[in-house]
């Protein structure tokens, strides 16, 4: 935190009461934002951090209010600088599910309490009642093609052609325009494990400042295809049928499993390519230890014929897909991201 950044810090904590109160900083995610516990004179929160040019803190504010709205447990706002950045909110503790799975947790119980949090919103008729973007081509295209920019140059050590490119996306679109339509729902976008966490008898949720309006198969497949653990395929099964018997208005099982196929695939090469980028750009190697699990799951998606186009667009580039290694030097990365 630079001078100027630590005095506008200074000044909101100042007007918020909690000038000199005891400060300690969480480990930083994979965004900008950088979380700080707070204590002062028995009072407890998180002092939010989220700088206004890389952050959209109101988007943040705004979703989450809307959330707590639809009866959904997320951090409470006590108070915010919009302008600066800056938020106080509620600290919900350290028990995130992550957490509880690695100390021996029921599985199946944690997994059951945020697929029903997932049906209620789902359910909710006034959950789309909030101006956001839909999750339209230009989005899902945009993220999947940071395997193509990110992941694969360092595969073969030089950029993709700009032809290949471009029939990336169109073997992706003709992929995307044959989508069965599925009711659309207010999408959380980052919706797993580590971003869901216990709160007395309530499963709270975090990290909801990209939310979309799109399929209501995207959350689903992100929280049962997590990068950081594996997940059986009869947890899989068993956590759809659930959801689709909770589900108000029936959903169609083969245009579900079809939504979650081809926005699983991308999803997950999105991932692939934000978590080179974050070693590349920004010096984050420690996301590459969860690449053997996000590359294993591109290669199983691969294998359904509706991504048929996808795999053969790979086989012509002649690369096989495997995770990387943090052993490049600064020197030899720029150059492969430079290359014309």
């Amino acid at each position: 935190m630079d001078d100027t950044r630590f005095l506008a810090v200074s000044q909101f904590l100042a007007s918020s009461g909690y000038l000199g109160c005891r400060l300690t900083s969480l480990v930083p995610d994979a965004s900008f934002r950088q979380y700080h516990r707070l204590e002062h004179d028995g009072r407890k929160a998180m002092l939010l951090d989220a700088p206004p040019d890389k952050e959209n803190l109101e988007a943040f504010i705004s979703i989450g209010t809307h959330l707590q709205k639809l009866g959904i447990r997320c951090p409470k706002i006590y108070d915010h600088d919009i302008p600066r950045g800056i938020a106080l909110i509620e600290d919900l503790g350290d028990l995130t599910f992550t957490r509880l799975l690695d100390e021996g947790a029921d599985e199946t119980a944690l997994y059951t309490q945020a697929i029903r949090i997932l049906a209620d919103l789902h359910n909710n008729q006034k959950a789309c009642d909030i101006k956001l973007p839909y999750y339209d081509w230009k989005h899902f295209i945009d993220e999947a093609l940071l395997f193509v920019d990110w992941y694969l140059p360092l595969l073969a050590e030089e950029r993709v052609p700009r032809v290949a490119r471009d029939t990336f996306i169109e073997e992706w679109s003709e992929i995307h325009d044959r989508l069965s339509p599925l009711e659309d729902s207010l999408v959380l976008r980052d919706y797993h494990v580590d971003n869901l966490m216990q709160v007395g008898n309530d499963c709270a949720v975090l990290d909801y400042q990209d939310a979309l309006i799109g399929s209501c198969a995207y959350d689903f497949v992100s929280l049962l295809e997590d990068a950081r653990r594996d997940v059986s395929r009869e947890l899989f099964d068993s956590m759809m049928e659930l959801y689709l018997s909770l589900r108000d208005n029936e959903v169609d099982r083969r245009d579900f499993l079809q939504h979650c196929s081809v926005f699983g695939a991308a999803r997950h090469m999105k991932i692939a390519g934000i978590f080179t980028r974050l070693w590349v750009r920004d010096n984050k190697p420690v996301y590459l230890k969860y690449m053997p699990r996000v590359i294993d799951y591109i290669s199983r998606s691969l294998h359904d014929p509706r991504l048929r186009r996808i795999k053969r667009w790979l086989f012509s580039l002649n690369v096989e897909l495997h995770p990387i290694s943090p052993v490049l030097s600064r020197e030899q990365l720029l150059k492969i991201y430079q290359s014309p």
